[in-house]
């Protein structure tokens, strides 16, 4: 007879497996209920094939998250962000509303609720209530990531659209303004020259001077003009995706959500207080240190009695850049395998899968790079084979500047 333990355990596997085998049909029932919502024929929203076998695959990568009990920690290391990002940019080309995608994603955890629960009554054994519920809370947050990823990736869109049509406005009255300001400048001049060297009356003078207010009224206006691109040289500071962010309180956050992990690994997690700020894109950072504390508990060395993880600022950090270390005393890294694993789909423990019960794409460190990349960040690893490693993530206080006008 099961525990009660092995019993959920095996109905957590069941669901996640029916989930994956009937990914493509839990697809169709999403978009047969988006059609509704977006008033347009699913081949429209997504309009190739890549596409549409892109969301069975993302359901499947939903039943592979399930399947392993720490649910928080397979959805950092899988695809399925990578996927929300490129349906966010497609959405986005697509003239999608935030409302929409949020509409979207409620009837995306419609379906997945609906077809749990249909299975749920062909699983044949007693269940734990606890254990329907912990799958469904599972099921939530992995909706709830996928959400967050598709509209950061629309919202990054969305601002570089708006960036594109104010450099195009700034460019038109840069242009307007210079073809104007000379011929402004010569038609001034010729009534200044009129008015002083021919033998005027009084009518003449009137009508004069009548044009030369009016040609001071369009030069003062192109002056103007002039003032608000020369204004608007400026830093880009109020934008939807970045902000100031408290590395310490942030990097708890993420702690939490990894709790079970760290739990059920036994792994200490120690963030001093004082790490400082950055301003920087909080989706972005998120992967960052998602996958960078991950990757540090599933590596943690079961032989060792006391597993660390310890997250510090490093006090020699350049003026303008905050250097933020993640040190674990776990199994560490082949020095020939240091150069390798920022590499698309190299993984540097790829053989003690299943002793360690993790799994994974080797996408992570890449996609961390890639980030870094973008924020204008930069990344470094020292380990030791049975020490552990350090990981240096350089983070620039200020985003790269991001110019009107230029």
């Amino acid at each position: 007879m099961l525990s009660g333990e092995a019993k959920g355990s095996e109905y957590r596997s069941y669901i996640a497996e029916a989930i994956k085998a009937d990914s493509a049909k839990i697809a169709d029932l999403w978009l047969e209920r988006l059609v509704d919502v977006v008033d347009e024929s699913t081949r429209d929203i997504f309009p190739t094939e890549q596409y549409l076998d892109h969301i069975p695959s993302m359901i499947d990568e939903i039943g592979n998250i399930l399947a392993f009990p720490e649910s928080d920690m397979s959805l950092a290391n899988s695809l399925i962000e990578r996927k929300a990002d490129q349906l966010g940019t497609l959405r986005h080309q697509q003239r999608a509303t935030i409302n929409q995608l949020l509409r979207e994603y409620d009837l995306l955890s419609s379906v997945l609720e609906q077809f749990i629960i249909d299975t749920t009554n062909s699983f044949g054994k007693d269940i734990k209530p606890e254990d329907s519920i912990e799958l469904m809370a599972s099921v939530a947050r992995i909706v709830r990531s996928i959400l967050q990823s598709t509209v950061d990736s629309f919202v990054v869109g969305y601002m570089s659209t708006i960036q594109e049509q104010t450099e195009k406005i700034l460019s038109f009255n840069e242009f307007v303004s210079h073809e104007l300001k000379t011929p402004l400048q010569a038609a001034q001049l010729n009534v200044e020259l009129l008015m002083e060297t021919k033998d005027l009356g009084a009518t003449d003078v009137r009508d004069l001077l009548l044009i030369q207010t009016s040609i001071q009224q369009a030069s003062s206006l192109l002056q103007n003009i002039e003032n608000l691109i020369s204004n608007s040289d400026t830093p880009v500071t109020d934008s939807p995706i970045q902000q100031e962010v408290n590395l310490s309180a942030f990097i708890r956050d993420i702690g939490k959500q990894l709790e079970e992990s760290l739990v059920a690994r036994g792994v200490d997690l120690i963030i001093d207080d004082e790490l400082g700020s950055v301003v920087a894109e909080t989706a972005k950072l998120k992967l960052i240190f998602t996958n960078i504390l991950t990757n540090a508990i599933k590596y943690s060395d079961p032989e060792k009695d006391s597993k660390t993880v310890r997250v510090q600022v490093n006090a020699e950090s350049e003026a303008q850049e905050t250097v933020i270390t993640v040190r674990d005393n776990g199994l560490g890294i082949d020095e020939h395998a240091q150069a390798e694993v920022f590499k698309l789909r190299f993984r540097a423990h790829e053989e003690m899968d299943e002793q360690l019960e993790i799994t994974g794409y080797g996408m992570g460190l890449y996609l961390v790079a890639e980030a870094l990349r973008d924020i204008g960040g930069s990344i470094d690893i020292q380990s030791s084979v049975g020490e552990g490693t350090t990981v240096s993530i350089i983070l620039p206080k200020e985003p790269p500047a991001t110019r009107l006008g230029k």
